[in-house]
């Protein structure tokens, strides 16, 4: 859209003239509320040095009209320079002590400024003063949100519902605070009143299904979807979540369904031939996987997770060549992502390269020296190779950062039988089955002949019993 169309066609004339008496160095005449919107289009496109010089200009031909301090207070807020903002205000207040949009402006700086008592007390000035009262709750809330104060903002929300509760953006705004407070079931209640006032919202039901997903209830998830879904059938949107949702209850095949839909729909998009790329690989069906994920690779070259995927499916049926070559595409595109990090190491000791293996553990641990996965993944590659003593120091500089992680414990005590130190072995042990007693089938996992060893057969029993 061209910027001058932003605020309508009168506007744009007048930014047009105005912007023509500039070039021509001439005086021409504008009323006030012209003059006003060429301010409010200068903000809104965020030209914010011209929006100041048209206040001036303003400020010159009505000297007496405050409107034109409180929008330069406006453009002094959007710029977070408040002290100004403040003067501004308060050499308008001087001339019109009982203006509701000064208070609530007012307010608007205090809030930014985490002064929130006083906030309150100017946006009840604002309420006191104006004939208008929905509009500055409106206003009021808006201040809040907008500046991550959800629970004043519902509180605001809530005022409005008290004054109109038929008002519809009223509940989806205060549902969406709750929302973003972590309060889903407070977020639920008013989805579903607004659902009582309007049983064809598609965005209420919508909203519904994805508040019951972040509360990990898949099932609810879906069933608000398939009503979002019934209300508009070509509603992808919520297709596509529904898929989602589908993927969470491990229901792979219905999600395939889905996302084909999704697709036949929008004309396909690279996350959707992603996520569908992920359902065939959970099924098993490797090569399907690999032509949706080079569809997603094809649609979109940076989408680092569809290069991974293929090589995933390359890894899978034992191609580790092809594998490290897409696991290098996607740590290229994201090359702080330890997930592939992890799995470009473990295919690059595979193939024999053991130099480039260990540089990347080095990373890993590096941006997080508390990762478990990778201390896991590089010792067991030392314990491989027979080098048992590297291997205990990597699982004690793990511990340094995560005393608490028993399968440290526990990997601990096949590399420590290993070498011999069963009172060692045994100890750690003992700390394992402390922390986790149901994971102790890790040290068989690697290690399976250790079934056999009494002494840690006895002290499992041992806690097993403690278990009961």
């Amino acid at each position: 859209m061209d910027g001058n169309d932003f605020l309508g066609e009168e506007v744009s004339s007048n930014v047009q003239r105005y912007e023509k008496m500039l070039r021509n160095k001439t005086k021409d005449y504008f009323d006030a509320e012209a003059i006003e919107g060429i301010i409010d289009y200068y903000i809104q496109t965020e030209k914010y040095k011209k929006a100041t010089e048209a206040v001036d200009f303003g400020k010159e031909m009505y000297p007496t009209n405050i409107s034109f301090w409180i929008k330069l207070a406006e453009i002094f807020v959007l710029l977070e320079k408040y002290d100004e903002a403040q003067a501004e205000l308060d050499k308008a207040e001087l001339y019109e002590p009982f203006n509701p949009d000064l208070f609530l402006l007012k307010g608007e700086v205090c809030v930014h400024q985490q002064n929130l008592e006083e906030a309150e007390e100017y946006f009840e000035k604002a309420l006191m003063h104006t004939d208008e009262r929905l509009d500055i709750l409106f206003e009021i809330a808006y201040v809040y949100d907008d500046c991550d104060e959800f629970l004043a903002a519902a509180k605001y929300f809530k005022l409005i519902i008290e004054a109109e509760p038929e008002l519809e953006q009223a509940y989806y705004e205060l549902a969406h605070c709750y929302d973003l407070l972590g309060n889903y079931d407070e977020s639920l209640l008013f989805l579903n009143k607004l659902i009582d006032i309007d049983p064809y919202n598609v965005g209420a039901w919508y909203n519904l299904g994805v508040t019951y997903g972040k509360m990990n209830q898949h099932e609810k998830s879906i069933e608000a979807f398939d009503y979002c879904l019934a209300i508009e059938e070509e509603y992808t949107v919520a297709r596509f979540n529904k898929a989602n949702a589908l993927v969470e209850l491990d229901r792979f095949q219905d999600a395939i369904v889905e996302y084909l839909e999704v697709i036949k729909l929008e004309g396909g998009d690279s996350i959707s031939y992603c996520n569908l790329a992920g359902c065939y690989e959970r099924l098993g069906q490797i090569q399907e996987a690999r032509t949706q994920y080079k569809k997603a690779a094809q649609l979109n070259p940076n989408l680092a997770e569809a290069w991974f995927g293929i090589g995933l499916t390359y890894e899978k049926e034992g191609f580790f060549k092809e594998g490290l070559q897409h696991f290098k595409r996607a740590v290229l595109l994201e090359p702080d992502n330890a997930e592939f990090l992890l799995i470009l190491a473990e295919c690059e000791y595979k193939l024999g390269f053991k130099k480039d293996a260990e540089e990347i553990y080095a990373k890993l641990v590096e941006m997080d020296p508390g990762m478990m996965e990778a201390y896991l993944d590089w010792s067991q590659n030392k314990y491989s190779e027979g080098l048992l003593h590297e291997a205990v120091e990597m699982i004690m500089d793990g511990i340094l950062y995560d005393a608490t992680c028993h399968q440290y414990y526990y990997r601990l005590v096949v590399y420590l039988y290993e070498l011999g130190q069963t009172k060692e072995a045994l100890q750690n042990l003992e700390r394992g089955l402390k922390l986790n007693f149901s994971d102790h089938y890790l040290i068989f996992e690697i290690a399976p002949k250790l079934k056999m060893v009494q002494e840690i057969t006895t002290l499992i029993e041992t806690y097993r019993d403690l278990q009961a």
